[in-house]
């Protein structure tokens, strides 16, 4: 089983009516990704297929947006159900999202927080 690991700043954090959106960065293995979950700049162009994140009965299925030139954004596109995840969680600067791979298009979310408590579910 692979786990993927995700260190939150406090630039994940963006206050609600700021026009920011928070987020979780997949830099460390959005390589490993399907290829089809890559979609367009906006939510009218989807990528071909999503995958889903859940996190308990927290569950989204959601695409990877890109820039301009065609490269991917470095998060996923559904930024509500980040927001839901980090008041589920408590999360804060400094704690890790674990990502655990169960197929190729399915992710379980948990949290690391600093101490090394895991936050499930």
């Amino acid at each position: 089983m692979t786990v993927y690991e995700s260190k939150l700043t406090l630039g994940n954090f963006t206050p609600k009516g700021t026009g920011s959106s928070p987020h979780i960065y997949i830099t460390p293995f959005y390589r490993d990704l399907p290829a089809d979950v890559f979609g367009g700049r906006t939510r009218n162009d989807p990528a071909p297929r999503t995958i889903r994140l859940e996190f308990g009965s927290l569950v989204t299925d959601t695409d990877v947006p890109t820039d301009k030139g065609g490269r991917p954004r470095l998060f996923f596109r559904d930024r509500r159900f980040v927001r839901e995840f980090f008041d589920r969680t408590g999360a804060a600067p400094g704690d890790s999202v674990l990502f655990q791979r169960l197929s190729p298009y399915h992710l379980r979310l948990s949290l690391r927080t600093t101490t090394g408590r895991i936050v499930t579910p």
